[in-house]
């Protein structure tokens, strides 16, 4: 039902945009405010603001912003550009500098996480303003709180104890319970290595770069771990396959494991009767948060016809009393399924994730992120989760499947041979 409504709102966005590019250059469609976007959850958004505004502003979906950027000659311009992969070295060539909105304090950068905002910025100006962010979670069972430590945040270290302490095996010494298995997750491998010093950033002349050994210190790491809490790669391999082949709640509901890792919205996107189950933890690493690297961000086209209706968006979406609305609004429309929060996401206003998102994530009331403990990875190139998934992820999982002394390919070797496949 939820799914229904989006399609519809977005299906009315996009009609409206298109009666107004059938206008040509009127005076009726310069005063329209065009927001592209790649997260369709601002259709609603955008009725919203356009129930409360005589300015008008209309949707353009793109799957990929990343390859419609910069429009055609015979698409309408954007005004405004929102979405994930948007810092790179693009972005000053895409966006106008956004300083005059706090300048003219119409927006206040007290409003916004200090290092979110920083990440907008480039040299000395800013060119984008963060929209929303997650964070990295484990998550397990409320029956098994006794093997956990701390009330807010967990270590990786305390994350390997607890979860070799939960292990246990039958009379045959197979395991009936693996605590934790770093195998169970891709995407906690790579937060692993990231966190680890891996360093992986946007290049001009390679696409990117990485610290080379802080990545095989990681993957030794890693497969060290494994071998040590789970007896060896191929056994935890043999268990995930055989027991954890199911979505992380159930994994952890079955007592077959006792942690699975997953990033704020997929844990938040979770049902009432799912999370009154399971609690979670923040997984830190020296006591910093690292935030996902596909932090949604905005800004004003460099072209943009309309700064001033882009302008008046941007102060409307980023008040706390508009995220307050949208919030209601999705409740009262059922569309809680849509997406966690704002766009997906912990708003990237801290007024709004200390007072306003607990009343729908009642989860949240015992645990709101700590904004000092926040850490953003560097600016990557807008292809960055494609290269993760097709070539950094394998590398980690090979790397730490191999035996001792067998070589895999580099990660260079797999990237020139993925972009011989024009980045399928």
């Amino acid at each position: 039902m939820a799914e229904k409504i989006i399609r519809r709102l977005l299906a009315a966005a996009l009609i409206a945009l298109a009666a107004a590019a059938a206008a040509g250059c009127s005076a009726k469609t310069e005063r329209r405010i065009v927001i592209w976007a790649d997260n369709s959850e601002f259709a609603p958004y955008i009725e919203l603001f356009n129930e409360q505004h005589a300015s008008k502003a209309v949707l353009v979906y793109k799957e990929n912003l990343s390859t419609a950027i910069p429009a055609a000659s015979d698409e309408l311009q954007p005004d405004i550009i929102v979405g994930s992969w948007l810092r790179n070295e693009r972005t000053k060539r895409t966006f106008k500098p956004a300083d005059y909105l706090f300048d003219r304090n119409i927006l206040s950068a007290s409003d916004f996480y200090s290092m979110l905002l920083e990440a907008g910025r480039i040299g000395r100006r800013h060119y984008l303003i963060p929209v929303s962010f997650n964070l990295p979670a484990v998550i397990f069972s409320t029956d098994n709180e006794e093997f956990i430590e701390g009330s807010y945040m967990i270590s990786l270290e305390q994350l390997r104890k607890a979860g070799a302490a939960y292990n246990k095996k039958n009379a045959k010494g197979a395991y009936t319970r693996i605590g934790f298995a770093p195998q169970s997750s891709d995407e906690f491998l790579y937060h692993v290595v990231k966190v680890s010093g891996a360093d992986f950033k946007e290049s001009k002349n390679t696409l990117f770069t990485w610290n080379e050994d802080a990545l095989e210190e990681s993957i030794r790491n890693l497969k060290e771990w494994i071998s040590t809490e789970n007896t060896s790669v191929q056994t935890e391999s043999d268990f995930v396959y055989k027991y954890l082949s199911v979505k992380d709640d159930k994994r952890v509901l079955s007592g077959r494991t006792l942690f699975a890792y997953m990033t704020s919205d997929k844990l938040f996107q979770l049902s009432s009767e799912q999370l009154a189950k399971i609690d979670f933890r923040w997984l830190q690493n020296n006591n910093s948060i690292t935030v996902d690297d596909s932090m949604p961000m905005m800004g004003i086209a460099r072209h943009a016809r309309n700064t001033s209706g882009a302008t008046e968006f941007i102060s409307w979406f980023f008040k706390a009393e508009s995220q307050q609305l949208i919030l209601d609004r999705k409740a009262e429309l059922n569309l809680d399924t849509s997406g966690f929060g704002i766009a997906g996401g912990f708003s990237a206003v801290r007024k709004v994730n200390e007072y306003v998102l607990p009343a729908f994530y009642t989860t949240l009331l015992s645990n709101i992120p700590q904004a000092d403990s926040f850490i953003v990875s560097e600016k990557k190139t807008s292809r960055w989760e494609k290269i993760k998934q097709n070539v950094i992820i394998p590398y980690i999982k090979e790397s730490i499947a191999a035996p001792e002394g067998r070589k895999v390919m580099p990660i260079a070797e797999r990237f020139a041979e993925w972009k011989k496949l024009g980045f399928n």
